[in-house]
């Protein structure tokens, strides 16, 4: 599971009841099936899952279980065996082309402050490098940005860099920034809200392999600067052994099996093989969760009425290299490549990536398509009220693997965390992601397989698929600054998805699975048409409407501008200029990194989940950022060049605002024009 950086995703308030909910349930009894169910749930057999799955890894001490790796392969033939035991059917192995990464291990040794030996062991990022008992000098160059640089030689050397990849840049930027500068390599410290001395942390590189980069602990990144300090100069002689591999176009295997169903359509149930270190949370609670709502069903005698398929897989913290979209690939192969046929007829997916029930832990929640959140309310709400945790529900992001599933029609419920800090800023990514470091909270991990079974459970109850087109409507409107370009579609909106919503309730209550069949192949055409319409990324990536991405831009532009010809250039450097594309890293690192990072994302997104979904360069605010820069702390600067410069850009960006608008506006009558059909 990838964590949303910098800009969050606030918690949605669900105040409406869809009109396809379940019929209200006390808090003690939920039904015959479900409490069948829930009697069934084996929480020892989740534990276990997650102990053997965790002792898998390619290097003996970090541990690494990566795409493509034999690590995840000993995962996925252990899946495989426990699978067919529980009495899953048709369970397969499919392959995919990903890229592979193995990480079989590194170190160093260098002589510290104190006169003694040390050797450190190291964690690893999705780059190639090797080393065998190679001498080098090491440099600490602080954050690693182009002005930690200044008066420092480091050709052929190795970099000691600190990264709070939680709230400045991923790994990516300064990895790049040290192959510019001539560097071996960089060895970066990954800082994290909670203290954690020993604790090795890493990120996926969105980058190239040949940039590569390795993690140090805390404790041990201190440990090496004292040696530089202890020595008098800017460097410090270290021995380094290392042993990564990038593969590009290699092969690796998605796993599933299912419950069969008596219906064409198809519940989906996902989670993933890989992980970062031995990752007893991301994702091998996940799978247990997966595994043990499958032996619960199974157990319990559950009839299902639709296919309920079980998805574990590979790639998903990684799996393709110099892109900015590297993760998620084992899924994103699966439904586009392997069985892009799953589309139709695929009537919603439970991903359990994610809500990891972390000791003292006291939030929860979940993420999905806006749609579904009304239907997930009504499903568990009651649950949520007695449970442990304060819940709340937020919209899906592209941080994990449905996010492409979705993209081509099939929506999700993800596990989230909802306000929930424990796991992300303590274990996430890192040598923590353990029951030693981040104890399992057993009453938790068994909440979490009796909610999502739960929700598994409801969906299947459901002939029609439960999706809320208001709500839809609703998160467009609220995230327009001028709703009125759309004043006209709006009011034929809500009307026609008031219209669809009757029909679909009218069908539920008649019983007749072959019409709800015909109607959520309708009502999918509907969900489609709001996702071409509307989905989009901006430049973190987080899902936005589209037009969102370019409103921004010049709303910030906007207030630059003012702000400049006021006279306040830090005002409009930190508060305004910060916030529009890229200027943020180009504050911090060099132009050809950058330029790297915008080319990267644009030319090597194809076949990935991100393809398409921005449709217009960037603001190339890099002259601008650079030139503000030099004048930041001058008094009476004259910035009128500045000015122009954004002027220019602030009018580009509001063609590409209108542009977008127009393209939507008419998408969004398509959508309306659909509701309205598919309501008679």
């Amino acid at each position: 599971m990838k964590k949303i950086l910098l800009k969050g995703i606030l918690p949605v308030s669900i105040a409406i009841v869809f009109a396809l909910g379940l019929s209200s349930c006390g808090s003690a009894d939920y039904g015959e099936t479900f409490n069948s169910y829930d009697a069934a749930i084996d929480v020892d057999y989740a534990k276990e899952i997650v102990e053997t799955i965790s002792s898998f890894g390619d290097d003996p001490v970090m541990g690494m279980r990566s795409a493509g790796s034999p690590a995840e392969d000993q995962v996925r033939e252990y899946l495989a065996e426990e699978m067919e035991a529980i009495g899953l059917e048709n369970v397969t192995k499919d392959k995919v082309t990903v890229d592979n990464w193995v990480f079989n291990g590194a170190n160093l040794t260098f002589t510290d402050a104190d006169g003694e030996e040390q050797k450190i062991d190291l964690g690893g990022y999705q780059t190639t490098l090797q080393a065998d008992n190679e001498e080098l000098e090491l440099v600490y160059v602080g954050e690693g940005t182009e002005d930690d640089y200044e008066g420092l030689d480091v050709t052929d050397k190795l970099v000691l860099l600190e990264v709070d990849q939680n709230e400045n840049w991923w790994i990516n930027y300064p990895a790049y920034q040290a192959k510019v500068k001539g560097a071996k390599a960089c060895i970066a410290m990954s800082v994290y809200p909670v203290e954690g001395e020993d604790r090795v942390g890493v990120q996926d590189i969105c980058g190239p392999a040949d940039a590569p980069a390795l993690a140090i602990s805390e404790e041990d990144c201190e440990a090496l600067k004292e040696a530089i300090k202890a020595g008098g100069g800017d460097s410090v002689t270290v021995t380094l052994n290392c042993d990564s591999t990038v593969t590009e176009d290699g092969e690796s295997y998605n796993l599933w099996g299912e419950i069969p169903g008596e219906t064409s359509e198809t519940i989906f149930v996902f989670a993933h093989m890989d992980g970062y270190f031995h990752s007893q949370y991301d994702d091998a609670q996940g799978v247990a969760v997966s595994m043990a709502i499958a032996k619960g069903l199974i157990d319990s005698g559950y009839t299902s009425d639709k296919t309920i398929r079980f998805c574990f897989h590979c790639a998903e913290e990684w799996g393709r290299s110099g892109s900015e979209y590297d993760w998620s690939m084992g899924a994103y192969e699966e439904i586009m490549t392997t069985h892009p046929e799953w589309v139709e007829g695929g009537f919603a997916i439970i991903n359990n990536d994610g809500g990891y029930n972390v000791e003292g832990e006291t939030y929860a929640g979940t993420r999905s398509a806006v749609e579904l959140m009304s239907f997930i309310e009504e499903s568990i709400g009651d649950l949520n009220e007695d449970s442990q945790y304060e819940w709340s529900y937020q919209k899906t992001s592209t941080y994990t693997e449905d996010f492409q599933w979705s993209r081509v029609g099939i929506p999700a419920i993800v596990a989230g965390s909802g306000e929930g800090v424990l796991y992300d800023e303590t274990g996430y990514h890192s040598t923590y992601d353990s029951w030693d470091a981040q104890p399992l909270d057993e009453d938790g991990l068994r909440e979490s397989i009796q909610t999502y079974g739960k929700l598994v459970i409801d969906l299947d109850a459901k002939s029609i698929r439960p999706m809320d087109f208001t709500a839809r409507i609703q998160d467009i409107e609220d995230s327009l600054t001028d709703a009125s370009i759309f004043e006209d579609e709006f009011d034929a909106a809500y009307e026609a998805a008031a219209a669809l919503e009757e029909k679909m309730a009218s069908i539920e209550e008649s019983g007749d699975k072959d019409e709800a069949v015909d109607m959520n192949a309708k009502t999918q055409e509907v969900y489609l048409a709001f996702q071409d319409a509307f989905l989009g990324l901006n430049f973190d990536p987080e899902t936005i409407n589209k037009h969102e991405l370019y409103q921004s831009n010049v709303e910030n532009l906007d207030a630059a501008i003012e702000a400049l010809e006021e006279g306040e250039i830090q005002e409009a450097y930190d508060e305004y200029l910060s916030c529009v594309d890229w200027a943020w890293y180009q504050m911090y690192f060099d132009e050809e990194t950058c330029s790297y990072m915008e080319n990267q994302l644009f030319e090597n997104r194809d076949d990935t989940w991100g393809a398409d979904l921005i449709a217009y360069p960037h603001a190339d605010t890099g002259d601008v950022v650079r030139s503000l820069k030099a004048k930041y702390d001058t008094e009476d600067a004259d910035v009128s060049q500045e000015i122009t410069e954004l002027k220019e850009l602030r009018d580009t960006q509001q063609k590409y605002l209108d542009e977008t608008l127009a393209a939507e506006k008419e998408g969004f009558i398509k959508a309306i024009e659909l509701m309205e059909e598919y309501s008679n």
